[in-house]
């Protein structure tokens, strides 16, 4: 597939509607797991785990969903470079650590190391996210990554045919686009099984639509797509 999206003119973009309660999570064989993990961690005995799937497949989704079924717990987000670990810890029960696919130096992976011990030592909950597994992670630091793989882990997998059509019209109704059905089949049948590449082409179809000032069609559509 091919994406041409040269000469787009100035516009003002609208924002997004994005919808991110528990219900609007598009639930099948491909992520029903994870939505389980989710439902069910903070009423494990044992609460720490890692959340690993596909860039765009909706991680960040799912931890909204989790922060916002917390009614009456205290929690928080918790980066590398927060200085103040230790308050972050004392004062909340749920930690969470998002892309650790992202920490590719030593003292990132001190920080999540320490970050594991702490949760533990503390009896805190303690979810991370990753868009790759943990083989492919590559950390050098050996104890962390027994520790990491002692965790209770969740697989998010890439999009089957059933999960990709209704991604393409959700994607669609957060961008407030109305698209006829054999737009969506046009889609199906050319765009890449991922959810990073549906997301990439209905971003760049809303903005080239806006630009334009035409409405989404398969005209429109092949303009884009080679």
């Amino acid at each position: 597939m091919k994406i041409e999206n040269d000469n787009l003119q100035l516009t003002i973009e609208m924002p997004k509607r994005t919808a991110l309660d528990r219900e609007d999570f598009l639930v099948n064989t491909r992520n029903k797991a994870a939505v389980e993990f989710i439902d069910n961690f903070y009423k494990k005995p044992i609460k720490l785990g890692i959340l690993i799937g596909p860039k765009g497949c909706g991680k960040t989704h799912l931890v909204n969903v989790l922060c916002k079924s917390l009614e009456g717990i205290n929690w928080s987000f918790l980066s590398s470079e927060n200085k103040d670990i230790y308050n972050i810890f004392n004062t909340n029960d749920v930690i969470i650590i998002e892309d650790i696919n992202n920490f590719n130096s030593k003292q990132k992976e001190e920080f999540l190391f320490h970050s594991i011990n702490l949760s533990k030592e503390l009896s805190k909950a303690l979810l991370l996210t990753s868009s790759l597994k943990l083989s492919k992670l590559n950390f050098k630091t050996l104890d962390l990554v027994s520790r990491l793989e002692a965790m209770n882990t969740a697989f998010i997998e890439e999009p089957d045919d059933t999960l990709m059509e209704a991604l393409i019209i959700k994607l669609f109704n957060d961008r407030q686009l109305l698209v006829k059905p054999n737009v969506v089949k046009f889609l199906m049948q050319r765009i890449e099984r991922s959810y990073s590449g549906v997301s990439e082409i209905i971003e760049l179809i809303d903005k080239v639509s806006l630009s334009q000032k035409k409405s989404v069609s398969i005209k429109l559509i092949k303009t884009l797509i080679d």
